[in-house]
This record gives structure tokens, C-alpha cells and sequence, in this order.
């Protein structure tokens, strides 16, 4: 996927940190929190700094560029967004490897809200176990 294109495609003005955050994320296999994708992009931007990259995050998320994910433990976590819709993601715990879910049990569950007067306005949804690489170690 070209980054100059993914933000032109988004509307997005191109810029060199856009595009070396792009760049980070698509050679992860992994979900990054923006403390290590600030690490990386130092590699190739050294004057950067953190609320830059923090800042553009944001920028790529409302976009639809990543996607964010909130771990068991705390924090956040960001992934470059593959495909366009609504998604979910199992998480290996040790490892981080991140790979996306295709079903979304929401229709599911919302049929249940509705008895019960609810309206939901997001979710988020996470399986988090091992992957084949670390389920043996």
C-alpha cells in the first residue's frame, strides 16, 4: 500500500511524518502503542517529536487510516487499517501479533439491548490468547 496515496485518497495532506507513521505500521506485524511508533519514526525523522507523532495518529484514526485497539492491560494500541469496515481483532499475548477478526458479534448482541431499551453508540471487541508461533513456548 503507498502512504502518499492512502492520504490522498483520504484527503490528507502529504507529509513526511504521515508518511514515515504509515511506514512503521505497515512493516509491524504487530499492533504498536504510539510510544514504539514514535521510536521508529525518530530512526528516519530524528527532529520529530512525540505530540507530532501522537497528534497525526489522531488525524489517521478519525480518518480511518488505523485503527485503535485497547488491550486488557491498559493503554492503547494502534494497527494500519487493511480493509475498509468495521473489523475486530484476536491479540496474542505474547508476542503482539494482531490479526483481524472478520465477524462482528454486535448484530448479535443488539437484538438483546433492544429488549432491554438500550442503544449502544460503539463497541470494541478483542479476543486476546496465543497465536501458533507462542502458544507452544
Amino acid at each position: 500500500m503507498d502512504a502518499e496515496k492512502l492520504l490522498k485518497e483520504k484527503q490528507l495532506k502529504v507529509t513526511p511524518q504521515r508518511k514515515a507513521i504509515i511506514s512503521v505500521l505497515q512493516s509491524s506485524n504487530s499492533v504498536l502503542s504510539a510510544q514504539d511508533i514514535f521510536s521508529e519514526v525518530l530512526k528516519t525523522l530524528p527532529g520529530i517529536n512525540f505530540s507530532t507523532v501522537y497528534r497525526n495518529l489522531d488525524i489517521l484514526l478519525d480518518r480511518g487510516i488505523v485503527c485503535q485497539i485497547t488491550p486488557q492491560r491498559g493503554g492503547v494500541l494502534y494497527e494500519l487499517r487493511m480493509k475498509e469496515g468495521h473489523h475486530h481483532h484476536v491479540i496474542c499475548k505474547k508476542c503482539g501479533a494482531s490479526l483481524p477478526l472478520e465477524y462482528c458479534p454486535m448484530e448479535d448482541i443488539r437484538r438483546k439491548l433492544d429488549e432491554k431499551g438500550f442503544t449502544p453508540t460503539e463497541h470494541r471487541f478483542e479476543i486476546y490468547g496465543y497465536c501458533d508461533k507462542c502458544k507452544g513456548g
